[in-house]
């Protein structure tokens, strides 16, 4: 899993994250987080809208776009 390093974190405090799809930049998650929360969704194992969206990203050898605006 992708990590920010001990540093990154400190220096991001809080911060604002999109994920959005990889060829058409459409926005399909926004998301509010510290440390290295942007990253837990890639490994999220619940029902949501958003974990499936990422798994059928993932079923096409795609990956989300994550942003830290």
């Amino acid at each position: 899993m992708a990590k920010f390093s001990t540093s990154e974190v400190k220096e991001l405090k809080f911060y604002v994250y999109v994920y959005s799809h990889p060829l058409t930049d459409e926005i399909f998650y926004v998301g509010k987080g510290k440390g290295n929360r942007v990253f837990s969704h890639l490994e999220d194992d619940s029902e949501s809208d958003k974990v499936k969206y990422i798994n059928d990203l993932k079923s096409q050898k795609l990956e989300p776009k994550l942003e830290i605006l």
